[in-house]
């Protein structure tokens, strides 16, 4: 698919979404439509909430809402995304002409598009962006995840995984050799460039949404353990949900360093890290997911030329490690070398690993990515 089909063809991105007070939360769907902006004929997506159906459903500009009572059971409410999402992309092949390209974001999403391929010959892409081996405590549940991601892999034109470690499980339980896509911002110098004078070294900045109350106990303990090596840092948590929990944990503790910051967009947390000096990527190595990620965070926190500190278990690409731009925790969260978290804190190492940080964002923006993917379709 070169340049000029892409701007010829239209595509639906279809997606399970995470949904706050305030909206939905992003992530790679809206990653991915913001790399294409601009490039396409036309682009829509299909938002199907993760939890529930106290959100409505978008389709476009159309927001349809189900009675709560399909979602109150995961299998019902799986059941009824499967056909909903199935009837939205028969609506879209209908009333779109030309070329026509399906993303599905994760394997539910997915599972409806492979069923109509045949009948509407559109391409088809699978955007598996985490896996769990542990993801439903029921067998059944499990194994059906596990059969419809390998069916996502396995029949859609092309797979884009956004970590080297499941282009790896992908290979070898499927056969399938995926492209790896990471879930990177698209490259904008200007957004650390303005504020990089005037940084002091101090400000560490952590972003995310904790699960289990056992990743509580773990943010918290690296960020105290981090501040008896740098005492004088400035610890700035951007939770995206969940602010009172934070809030009364810092409060219960006499944190004095650590403040809560609200913010409601991607962007925005991009202008704020822009102005932090080095941010935190903290993982439970016993969630099931762990090893199949790769952080959103740290690309934002490679745009805004911040290195960062991360958990050993998530999957990171060999150039970033390689670069340097980030500091490695021992297993299981573990602080094996003191001396060199020390040495990577200090604000002269911090300043100089800026401009690698930059490049890494530069080559792996995430529309630059997508379009020489989209040539190969």
């Amino acid at each position: 698919m070169e340049k000029e089909t892409i701007k010829k063809s239209s595509f639906l991105v279809v997606s399970h979404v995470l949904y706050r007070k305030i909206g939905p939360v992003e992530g790679p769907y809206s990653s991915v439509i913001k790399a294409l902006k601009g490039k396409a004929k036309k682009i829509m997506e299909i938002k199907v909430p993760l939890f529930g159906y106290k959100n409505p459903i978008n389709f476009g500009n159309k927001e349809i809402g189900i009675p709560s009572f399909f979602g109150i059971l995961t299998p019902i409410k799986y059941l009824t995304d499967f056909f909903i999402t199935l009837f939205l992309i028969a609506k879209f092949n209908l009333d779109t002409k030309g070329d026509k390209v399906v993303i599905g974001i994760d394997p539910l999403s997915t599972i409806p598009a492979i069923a109509l391929k045949p009948f509407f010959k559109y391409k088809l892409i699978f955007y598996s962006v985490d896996f769990n081996e542990t993801r439903f405590n029921n067998p059944l549940m499990q194994g059906a995840y596990e059969l419809f991601d390998k069916w996502a892999s396995v029949y859609s034109n092309q797979t884009w995984v956004v970590c080297e470690s499941l282009r790896e499980y992908k290979k070898k339980n499927y056969k399938v050799e995926a492209i790896y896509i990471p879930n990177s911002a698209m490259f904008d110098p200007s957004l650390s460039k303005r504020v990089k004078k005037k940084r002091k070294g101090n400000k560490l900045a952590w972003t995310g949404t904790l699960i289990t109350e056992r990743s509580y106990g773990i943010l918290f303990g690296v960020i105290k353990k981090i501040c008896e090596i740098r005492p004088d840092l400035e610890v700035l948590l951007v939770p995206i949900r969940d602010h009172e929990k934070f809030q009364k944990i810092i409060d219960d503790n006499n944190y004095k360093n650590i403040k809560i910051v609200k913010l409601t967009s991607r962007r925005a947390w991009q202008e704020f890290v822009a102005k932090c000096d080095v941010g935190l990527a903290v993982y439970d190595d016993k969630f099931g997911s762990t090893k199949y990620i790769e952080p959103l965070k740290i690309w934002d926190f490679m745009l805004c030329g911040v290195p960062f500190i991360i958990s050993s278990e998530p999957s990171i690409s060999k150039p970033v490690i390689d670069s340097k731009v980030c500091y490695l925790l021992g297993p299981a969260n573990s602080f094996p070398d003191k001396v060199g978290l020390k040495r990577f804190l200090e604000k002269k190492n911090l300043e100089s690993l800026f401009p690698k940080c930059l490049k890494l964002s530069q080559n792996f923006s995430i529309d630059k990515r997508i379009q020489k993917s989209l040539a190969k379709l």
